[in-house]
């Protein structure tokens, strides 16, 4: 039997283990059960089976096919809404996000209100580096999100602040664990920064010559454009993979977790460029761009290439997860321009991918599924440790939990202390935060139309510790509360949000959507909805459409009217609202105001059969026959497909 003996808490401050397991070691594993050999765990953010395999039937990714080949692999569901640090620390700690408490990118400064990364203070719970550190065994941790600033492990940590804003200095304090690693860090990112020069961009993009490559390096906001942005998630994807190596080399830790985010950076930028061409994006851009996704996992590929000869000679289990998947074909979502709302979660698919490779795994063709939940259960199980036994989840298909009790990890486990340096007013002078804030929105993670400061950021300056979560926070509550049934607890989340950001576009669409399905008739949801749209609400448009739609279905012409005239006076562009208005006003018997929308309709885009069709119906019903059949006819020019039409211009 397997017994957990608490040590003293204190033990923790010097990296000795809470507990330890007083029982037998050296038993012969059964099939499926692992050792508890060294693990290495590669974290590839956005990674997604459709680009791979394409890539592997390519040739172009011969090291992940035989790690497929030679090992186990299959899909992991996410979780809604797809948000990196919520998804990641999900992962890291096998616990739920209302659990473990990190809900968005950012989070309000405790002292001055002001919007910044997320940090590790917030996690309520342990991650599989605290779990394993109190077992005694060594880890090194690389970038993952919400480790900021770093907290004490048994081993490294590298937290995912360690760049320091573009061309201005060092990165900020509390990037590592020991805080004596910081320097080597540094040195890293120095090394890494010359390395990716001109040369290596060209092999990306080889129109580029020396003066824009100049400029590029100059920009002081790298992801605001495609070339620029490249140049970072190159040097970020080299420090990532150079600080590990040389751990792994040096150290040889127990656990290594490192995270990629280049492989889901490089898909919201350049994934419109891919080719077919996307409505928006021009052809020179296709030409320009659209190879560099290829290239990137090429590079990944051979970066694998590398874990796996790590892995290999020392007997260690390489697992490769990302978490969640990527839109790269004709499902991508239309380019976006000049929305304040948040657009990256429209490119991420449900299913991320896992890879499991080594000595003691067994494998297994096909893919298995499994869900993001699994993730550290798996890693607990594959280090040979008990599981948490406040978890639900199992290890994914293929590991088995070692055997007897699970682990109370949360027992010992105490919130990572705050970094006063980036938390007190008037001492965090380094610029990483703003960086880290303009990426997310130049990405789509956050909205550029978001409140950057809290409403009561006066009360937080005086430092009485009031709540450090942002309106995305609660939004991200509701979703999970909504999806759950709770439907109060969702509305209230989503109403907190809105007295936090009284602009947030997604938590007015969310709480107007929970209303309407509870209410239809209720006249605020109307209101949120056009708050919303006026926020900058993703495809704002067909979301009005949607609701006037079902004002019109439910007998309710007035609202539908009423709530299109709002939005008209909000949006502007497509003949989508106009068309329906002016079929709103027909039903109301308003003939001349349908056909003053038809038109405009027709005006805004004269390849529009609807709208000529549309207008022709308006003169009939004005009596005006004559011009009527003008619009029937140019109508079935531009679409002859319509045979209603056609029987009804018959003699």
């Amino acid at each position: 039997m397997r017994r957990l003996v608490p040590l003293d808490a204190l033990a923790a401050l010097v990296a000795l283990p809470l507990w330890v397991c007083a029982c037998g070691r050296g038993t012969d594993p059964v099939p499926g059960t692992v050792a508890g050999g060294p693990v290495i765990f590669v974290g590839l953010d956005g990674a997604d089976w459709d680009l791979i395999d394409r890539r592997i039937a390519e040739g172009a990714m011969p090291h992940l096919a035989a790690l497929i080949n030679e090992g186990r692999s299959g899909a992991l569901a996410t979780l809604h809404p797809s948000l990196s640090p919520l998804l990641w620390t999900t992962m890291m700690t096998g616990a739920p996000p209302l659990e473990h408490r990190i809900l968005d990118f950012t989070r309000l400064n405790p002292y001055t209100g002001a919007r910044e990364p997320i940090t590790s203070d917030e996690r309520a719970v342990p991650a599989i580096w605290n779990m394993a550190s109190s077992a005694g065994k060594s880890v090194a941790v690389f970038g993952l999100w919400a480790t900021h600033p770093a907290e004490p492990v048994r081993g490294l940590m590298v937290s995912d602040r360690m760049f320091p804003p573009a061309g201005n200095g060092d990165a900020p304090a509390g990037v590592a664990y020991p805080a004596d690693r910081e320097a080597w860090v540094r040195r890293v990112i120095a090394r890494a920064e010359g390395e990716v020069d001109m040369a290596v961009l060209r092999s990306y993009l080889p129109w580029l010559d020396e003066d824009e490559y100049r400029r590029l390096v100059a920009r002081p906001e790298p992801y605001t454009h495609p070339a620029s942005a490249l140049r970072r998630i190159l040097v970020e994807t080299r420090v990532q993979h150079a600080l590990a190596t040389e751990t792994m080399t040096r150290d040889r830790p127990d656990l290594t977790v490192v995270y990629l985010q280049g492989t889901d950076t490089i898909g919201h930028v350049f994934a419109p460029y891919v080719p077919p061409r996307r409505h928006g994006v021009s052809e020179d851009d296709v030409r320009r761009y659209g190879g560099v996704p290829a290239l990137y996992f090429s590079e990944v590929d051979r970066l694998l290439g590398e874990y796996r000869a790590l892995a290999a000679s020392r007997g260690a289990v390489l697992m490769i997860a990302s978490d969640h998947g990527f839109h790269w074909a004709d499902e991508r979502p239309e380019v976006d321009s000049g929305l304040r709302a948040a657009t990256a979660g429209r490119w991420h698919r449900d299913d991320g991918i896992f890879v499991l490779w080594g000595a003691a795994i067994t494998p297994a063709a096909g893919r298995a599924r499994g869900g993001i939940q699994q993730v550290c259960p798996t890693l607990l199980a594959l280090l040979g440790l008990p599981g948490d036994s406040r978890a639900t989840a199992e290890p994914l298909p293929g590991v088995t939990i070692p055997g007897g009790p699970g682990a109370d990890y949360r027992a010992g486990f105490h919130r990572p202390a705050g970094d006063p340096g980036t938390n007190a007013p008037g001492l965090d002078g380094d610029d990483a935060p703003a960086e880290a804030l303009a990426k997310l929105r130049a990405l789509g993670y956050i909205g550029a139309g978001e409140a950057t400061t809290a409403l009561d950021a006066a009360g937080r300056a005086a430092g009485d510790g009031r709540s450090t979560r942002t309106a995305g926070s609660h939004n991200t509550e509701g979703l999970i509360l909504r999806e759950s049934g709770d439907d109060a607890g969702a509305a209230a989340a989503f109403e907190h949000a809105i007295r936090i950001d009284p602009a947030h576009a997604s938590s007015l669409w969310n709480l107007s959507d929970l209303l309407h399905a509870q209410s239809p008739e209720a006249g605020r949801v109307d209101d949120l909805l056009i708050r919303a749209v006026a926020a900058g609400l993703p495809d704002g448009t067909g979301r009005v459409v949607g609701r006037a739609v079902a004002h019109r279905r439910a007998g309710r012409p007035d609202r539908a009217l009423a709530l299109l005239d709002r939005a008209l006076e909000t949006l502007s562009g497509g003949p989508d609202l106009w068309l329906l208005r002016g079929r709103c006003r027909v039903e109301t018997g308003n003939c001349s105001g349908a056909l003053a929308d038809f038109q405009r309709a027709a005006r805004r885009d004269p390849g529009n059969a609807l709208a000529h069709a549309s207008s022709g119906l308006a003169r009939l019903c004005l009596n005006d026959r004559r011009a009527a059949l003008g619009d029937f006819h140019r109508s079935l020019a531009i679409d002859p497909d319509q045979p209603e039409l056609r029987r009804y211009l018959e003699p």
